[in-house]
């Protein structure tokens, strides 16, 4: 069992250290969203996609030695938690010492990296909200004039709007 705790901590260390390169990419992000970069928001993005995947194997990972754990101490894999696998290591300090740090780090690490990710989503929104605005201003400058103007000899004005600002045609 002494190794599956260790495999464990060596795992959770593991996602430790992608969770602090999310954060790297997030507060990159953060700028690069602000500056209007989208061949910079690309790149943070493919990065992004790179260190989930490496989440995701080491999250397999994880799964399976929580089931070699639980089928060593007789336990349900769906139940188990960390703080109850703190507590079947109560006579094993040593190994209980580093899982309780091993989890303490990862989340000192997950909780900056929500809020920023909270934060990143705003500032998409809102210039998601600022393209549409400028979208909606530019083809209202385009609508037909519908007010009363006449040309000379009391014939109507009309505008001919036959040219978009974009291209269908691409």
């Amino acid at each position: 069992m002494a190794s599956l705790i260790e495999d464990l901590i060596g795992i959770l260390e593991e996602e430790t250290g992608c969770y602090k390169l999310l954060l790297e990419v997030a507060n990159n992000k953060k700028d690069v969203i602000i500056n209007g970069d989208l061949p910079g928001l690309q790149e943070l993005t493919k990065q992004e996609q790179e260190l989930a995947g490496l989440l995701l194997r080491l999250e397999k990972k994880r799964i399976s030695v929580i089931e070699d754990i639980c089928l060593v101490t007789n336990k349900v894999p769906g139940e188990m938690t960390v703080a109850k696998l703190i507590e079947l290591l109560e006579g094993q300090k040593e190994e209980q010492g580093k899982l309780i740090v091993a989890t303490k780090h990862l989340t000192e690490v997950i909780e900056p990296l929500r809020d920023m990710n909270k934060m990143n989503e705003q500032l998409i929104g809102q210039s998601l909200e600022f393209v549409e605005f400028t979208m909606n201003a530019i083809q209202s400058s385009k609508e037909p004039i519908t007010s009363n103007s006449y040309k000379p000899k009391g014939k109507g004005y009309q505008q001919n709007n036959s040219t978009n600002f974009f291209d269908a045609k691409q």
